[in-house]
């Protein structure tokens, strides 16, 4: 059986490891939301952020407790987002 993969995967940095130096923290992410199907990936912050506003920024996790109105108010706020 192959494993169902979030739709976001190729151009995620958290999928393809570059935004978290412990690899055990990044396994078990991609675990839990990446590679767990659609009710999953629709739970994570990540895909939500950039569907809402086309990108996300690195610290950004799938299981942030800001809401997307509060990412996205923070990523004004930083100048990641006009």
């Amino acid at each position: 059986m192959q494993t169902e993969l979030c739709p976001k995967v190729a151009k995620c940095p958290l999928f393809n490891g570059t935004l978290l130096k412990r690899a055990g923290s990044e396994e078990s992410y991609k675990n839990l939301y990446c590679k767990s199907g659609t009710k999953k990936w629709l739970e994570c912050k990540r895909l939500q952020t950039a569907e809402k506003t086309g990108k996300c920024p690195d610290w950004v996790l799938p299981n942030s407790s800001l809401s997307i109105d509060e990412i996205v108010k923070k990523m004004k706020e930083k100048g990641e987002l006009a």
